[in-house]
């Protein structure tokens, strides 16, 4: 995309424009989110090549509150091509959630940005969701 004196082209705000409007998932939708409960702390999941980063995956924090927010703000995506886009370091944290409804789901959270509520232990049985990083997130 060619910039001249440092604006884009009206064909490439268009676009951009499209692709945006083209890419937007909604919020969660699926359950109605009444509370967070974290219950394991960061544990590194990654690979074994990448187990160097366990210590500061370690380290990592994330409220009841921090939570909540995250998964308020969540994308919920389609399964199709979603292991594409996911954004997953290896850095997990576990919790459970209470809907609205009063029934609870596990869930669990990677610090790039990639969240899954189970909604039963089903294979395949999960909402997914996208949002921020779990550190740009607070």
């Amino acid at each position: 995309m060619a910039l001249k004196d440092g604006a884009l082209k009206p064909a490439a705000l268009a676009m951009t424009a499209a692709l945006g409007a083209a890419g937007a998932q909604a919020k969660v939708t699926s359950i109605a989110i009444e509370s967070v409960t974290v219950e394991t702390p960061a544990t590194f999941e990654g690979k074994d090549q990448d187990k160097v980063y366990s210590d500061a995956c370690a380290r990592q924090k994330l409220t009841d509150a921090q939570a909540l927010t995250w998964f308020r703000k969540a994308r919920e995506e389609q399964r199709q091509g979603f292991s594409e886009k996911a954004t997953e370091t290896g850095c997990v944290f576990r919790g459970s959630l209470k809907a609205r409804d009063g029934k609870t789901y596990r869930w669990t959270l990677d610090m790039g940005g990639t969240g899954y509520i189970f909604r039963s232990d089903k294979k395949n049985d999960a909402i997914l969701l996208s949002g921020a990083e779990v550190s740009l997130a607070r």
